[in-house]
């Protein structure tokens, strides 16, 4: 049992995580895409955003409540999408779920998730539930996953649309892991020294088969088929058109993730979507591609309040969310600190993350002289000039 009064950080939950999972799974994680710089500047940019606090105000009472997609919230955060959950702990998304239920804040479910959509909702109704799209080459597949999304009562669609090419992942390439493990002597060792991940995972609930696809593979058996299917029948590309066809499709809110620049925004807009998930994937596609929050002011001022902007990548503390909010993102999505809390921790791991990242927002809104989410803005951070669409005086 995780003693999280020791854990007082996302660095203390890597640090857990690192300790239960295998070095395999744990460098899934962890990892980037080649030299990782691009893993890197996620995090150093932040670096380059400082707050200009406001000392003389009253904040004795403040609210870190908001709204995401026009819809109550209790902080401006979810948990993203992420696949292979299942690897780092027993019945992880349905943890995560809960979690982000008990918080009233949203959760984001792979398509490559351990759990069926439909199961997820069934155990947690209450559930703020986004369903993350990967397109596959056979559109019958795309329209029963949104056709099920919308059945299961999922608020959002998030269309993935930052993996046209495969990834090069060099840690993972190393350890021969893709959603499954090489069976190498070196990995045989790695597995052997994690006795409590062998009883939770591999012998307790089993490696993740994607059941989200099953019902349409008759050929995903187990994880090594899923994995293979999900490898060789995706769709490497997706453009306007099929967006197009993806808003008659889904009637809910639709939501494009991994869009970074102006132009593209401004076009997802005029193809009816609501909104976009700003997102360079962790890191872990394209190497040196700009952290979402470098773009964030460019994208913000082009569309201004017409759609609904968020981004992940990078995000670790309370403070780089505000940050965020303050340069004019309406959430944020987190995405590896939740897998290092499930892991080290299960649900009661995300809780402790949310309730930490929680209390440093409220902790910085009060420094900030601001007692609410929507008082924010520019002209609580000084950016560094290498940041793009700088305006004085915070920008």
């Amino acid at each position: 049992m995780q003693d999280f009064r020791k854990i007082h950080n996302v660095e203390d939950l890597r640090a857990a995580a690192a300790a239960y999972l295998p070095k395999p799974v744990f460098d899934f994680i962890d990892g980037g895409a080649e030299d990782e710089v691009a893993l890197r500047n996620n995090r150093s940019v932040f670096e380059r955003v400082r707050f200009r606090p406001r000392t003389m105000a009253d904040v004795q009472v403040r609210s870190i409540e908001t709204t995401l997609l026009g819809k109550p919230a209790g902080a401006p955060i979810g948990i993203a999408p992420m696949g292979g959950l299942s690897s780092f702990s027993p019945n992880a998304e349905l943890a995560m779920a809960r979690a982000c239920a008990a918080a009233n804040i949203p959760y984001g479910l792979s398509t490559a998730a351990g759990i069926s959509m439909e199961d997820l909702r069934a155990a947690v109704p209450e559930a703020r539930l986004w369903f993350q799209l990967y397109v596959f080459r056979d559109d019958r597949i795309n329209e029963a996953l949104v056709s099920r999304a919308q059945e299961a009562g999922y608020e959002a669609l998030l269309v993935t649309t930052d993996t046209h090419v495969a990834p090069k992942r060099e840690r993972d390439r190393r350890n021969g892991f893709s959603l499954s493990l090489d069976k190498t002597p070196r990995n045989i060792m790695h597995v052997l020294s994690r006795p409590r991940w062998i009883r939770d995972v591999l012998v307790g609930a089993g490696l993740p088969t994607m059941p989200n696809l099953a019902v349409h593979a008759p050929e995903i058996v187990d994880n090594l088929s899923a994995t293979k299917f999900f490898s060789q029948n995706r769709r490497y590309g997706f453009d306007y058109a099929h967006l197009r066809v993806m808003r008659r499709m889904w009637k809910g809110k639709l939501l494009v993730k991994g869009v970074m620049r102006p132009d593209e925004a401004m076009q997802v807009l005029e193809c009816g979507a609501d909104g976009i998930v700003m997102s360079n994937h962790g890191g872990r596609n394209l190497e040196s591609a700009a952290a979402p929050l470098e773009m964030l002011p460019e994208v913000v001022d082009a569309v201004g309040k017409r759609m609904h902007v968020l981004l992940d990548s990078g995000f670790r503390r309370g403070t780089d969310v505000v940050k965020a909010l303050a340069l004019g993102a309406e959430g944020v999505l987190m995405g590896r600190p939740a897998a290092f809390a499930v892991a080290a921790g299960g649900e009661a791991g995300v809780s402790h993350l949310v309730a930490l990242t929680r209390d440093e927002i409220d902790r910085t809104l009060g420094y900030l002289g601001c007692t609410a989410i929507d008082q924010l803005g520019r002209d609580h951070v000084l950016v560094d000039r290498a940041m793009p669409g700088r305006n004085e005086p915070g920008l």
